[in-house]
């Protein structure tokens, strides 16, 4: 047992220089605006099934979207995930269209049945992302051609700490306690080809981020006969003001015929000032109906939708704006089935793909973002599996499971329409899950 402890203690180390290491996260313009774009909330097996996870009661993986689900973990559980993202992005005006990627780790957890009303859960997961690269072209009265870019980069991890009770038969409430950090960064330069003067200039951006959220979830689960099972969920977060180390100068440059800038006279405009960042609130419920496995401790089949409510208007930034940002929305609708525990001629079966759990779902999001009057809308389908991995040699009494799974996410978010940017997308998510039973003490091995 103190290795295991010492495994768990050293591994979220580990991790976190995997996060703070160089990875494309995003190349999309409209991590502009807000904390940026947002990592996907789901572990891979939800993303499967649309993400529609938040009246999920899951003894065997761990569902960070409503933390009232803790308390249904059987076994202590293991949880990383990756992704690998290609994108294509076109305008018309002017026309061009072009392709990029994106790729990271995107979840470390781990998952504990403390007592048999009360599980916990520690996760390591970024929570948004700022990666874009913006460049227009103007003239001034003088024909002087100005080349205008925006750069941006950083973005926020979060370590949480999740909790939940089984308060009363079927219902369980959680929370989950989070620190958010990390750095957001943005420079602007505006170039005169040709020019002498003025000078070109440029500005430089860095928020210093960090502070604590919030998120209460319920869960409440009705068994029914034939082991059929409904289920409800329930989560909610307020607006949460983060500390944020504000830095922001301007100075004016000259370039060489290499292309290496020479300062030539700068002004610091804010140095090291405390302000506030402040993240919106969220409101979400769910449904969820399916027959369940005592033996397995899983779904032979299920389906489920979610609803969810996207307080964008309560963001602000260090400068106290809300950038334009709107209330928004997210539905997912999802099912998952197993055709051994589902179909009773296949109980028998030692075929492989039919011990496979098959995901399907879509999504259909009216994000926080409106530019030019437009407004910018996320939507895709997604499938998945769950790949079971044979145990062997397991002693008396031992309990203990591992599964890959995957979630591919195919989807489409902006507009063409008055030079706005359309981005579609194919996102694989790769994760694997480890299950055990602790504290067995064996008299025979």
């Amino acid at each position: 047992m103190p290795n295991r402890l010492r495994g768990i203690f050293l591994v979220p180390f580990f991790i976190f220089t995997l996060f703070a290491s160089a990875q494309v996260n995003t190349v999309s313009p409209y991590s502009r605006l807000g904390a940026g774009d947002l990592a996907a909330p789901d572990f891979a097996r939800a993303i499967g099934f649309g993400g529609a996870n938040l009246a999920l009661y899951d003894p065997m993986n761990i569902n960070l979207n409503n933390p009232a689900s803790y308390s249904a973990l059987a076994l202590t559980t293991f949880e990383l995930g990756v992704q690998v993202g290609l994108l294509e992005q076109r305008q018309q005006s002017p026309d061009f269209t072009i392709r990029n990627y994106s790729a990271g780790l995107r979840y470390f957890a781990v998952g504990v049945p403390l007592y048999t009303w009360w599980g916990s859960a520690l996760v390591l997961k970024p929570y948004s992302f700022k990666g874009y690269n913006i460049s227009s072209n103007r003239f001034l009265a003088d024909s002087t051609a100005v080349l205008d870019n925006s750069q941006g980069s950083g973005g926020l991890n979060q370590l949480v700490w999740g909790n939940a009770f089984e308060v009363a038969e079927g219902l369980s409430l959680g929370i989950n306690t989070a620190f958010v950090f990390g750095r957001l960064e943005e420079s602007n330069s505006t170039v005169f080809n040709g020019a002498q003067l003025p000078y070109d200039t440029r500005s430089v951006y860095s928020d210093n981020i960090r502070g604590f959220t919030v998120e209460g979830g319920a869960q409440y689960h009705l068994a029914l006969a034939n082991n059929r099972e409904l289920g409800l969920g329930l989560t909610f977060s307020n607006r949460a003001t983060l500390n944020a180390n504000t830095n922001r100068t301007i100075y004016t440059y000259q370039t060489n015929a290499s292309g290496q800038e020479f300062p030539i006279d700068s002004l610091t405009v804010i140095s090291n000032r405390e302000s506030t960042f402040a993240l919106p609130g969220n409101f979400g419920v769910g449904v969820s109906y399916g027959k369940t496995n005592e033996l397995t401790f899983t779904h032979s089949w299920l389906i489920s939708a979610d609803f969810e409510q996207r307080m964008g208007s309560q963001f602000s930034d260090v400068l106290g704006s809300n950038q334009g940002l709107q209330n928004g929305f997210r539905a997912e609708f999802g099912g998952v089935i197993t055709p051994r525990l589902a179909f009773e001629k296949l109980e028998r079966s030692n075929n492989f793909l039919s011990k496979v759990e098959y995901r399907i779902g879509a999504f259909y999001e009216r994000t926080p973002l409106n530019l030019n009057g437009n407004a910018i809308d996320d939507y895709g389908m997604t499938i998945g599996f769950g790949l079971p991995i044979r145990q062997k040699s397991l002693a008396p009494g031992e309990v203990k499971a591992s599964t890959i799974n995957t979630g591919i996410v195919l989807g489409r978010r902006g507009t063409l329409s008055d030079g706005l940017i359309q981005e579609n997308y194919l996102n694989f998510f790769i994760g694997v899950t480890l299950n055990d039973k602790w504290f067995i003490k064996y008299k025979y091995r």
